[in-house]
């Protein structure tokens, strides 16, 4: 009777104790010990008071207590399976695809070439040519001479001046007589007028490289030489200047 209130208590321990489920093994055994230890103390207190077993109870507890607690606490150990650990945690999602790269700024067009240069200016034209003629006439001179007279003086002083500011400038001389005479003599006679010019100018500084001068005598007259006024005119010296 004894032994069948031990397996029961045993049996209610292991039932307990592997009902909890969350136990660990050495957790349910001791449980289990508690458990049935305790029962199995009153069990055994109760029975030998109740049948007047040869033990007294102060003898029965313990020993009911004692093995209740082994007996529940073995098979607890035994039956109980350690809960199982808990499932590890889902690795983390994937971290999201890098976004795709930018695209390359496509490269800017290359700059127009520059405008061709405009084509250069013409040269300017050279400036035409200025000639002045100045015409020594025959008032200017002695008749059948060929010395300056001082009115022919002033004249030749304002070429003289001009020359010297214009360095560049050249004089051309050409003498001329009318017809009257033979043609050797009005041809030297044209001559000694155009040196007497020449003369003139040069000695008042004019460098004589810048004074040329050619007799024609009268082979190139300007007016007509049947009368008085053309034969005159045709008595000259011409200056040109250029």
């Amino acid at each position: 009777m004894l032994k069948n209130r031990f397996l029961v208590l045993a049996a209610a321990g292991v039932f307990l104790s592997g009902c909890t489920g969350v136990l660990t093994k050495n957790q349910a055994a001791v449980v289990g010990a508690t458990v049935c230890g305790l029962g199995g103390a009153a069990a055994a207190g109760m029975a030998t008071h109740n049948t007047g077993h040869k033990l007294s109870e102060g003898q029965a507890i313990p020993i009911g207590e004692i093995t209740g607690a082994l007996v529940c606490g073995g098979l607890a150990y035994l039956l109980t399976e350690d809960p199982k650990p808990k499932p590890a945690p889902p690795p983390p999602p994937p971290p999201p695809p890098p976004p795709p790269p930018a695209p390359k700024p496509k490269a800017a067009p290359p700059p127009p070439p520059p405008p061709p240069p405009p084509p250069p200016k013409p040269a300017p034209k050279p400036a035409p040519k200025v000639e002045r003629t100045i015409i020594l006439d025959d008032v200017l001179f002695d008749f059948d001479k060929s010395n300056v007279k001082p009115e022919a003086a002033a004249i030749l002083d304002r070429l003289v001046a001009f020359m010297n500011e214009n360095k560049d400038k050249k004089a051309a001389l050409s003498g001329h007589t009318d017809n009257v005479g033979t043609d050797a003599y009005n041809q030297k006679l044209s001559e000694r007028r155009v040196n007497s010019v020449r003369d003139y100018v040069v000695k008042k500084g004019v460098v004589s490289g810048r004074v040329s001068g050619q007799g024609f005598g009268e082979s190139k007259p300007i007016a007509d030489n049947k009368t008085k006024e053309g034969r005159a005119k045709n008595r000259r010296v011409e200056i040109k200047v250029n």
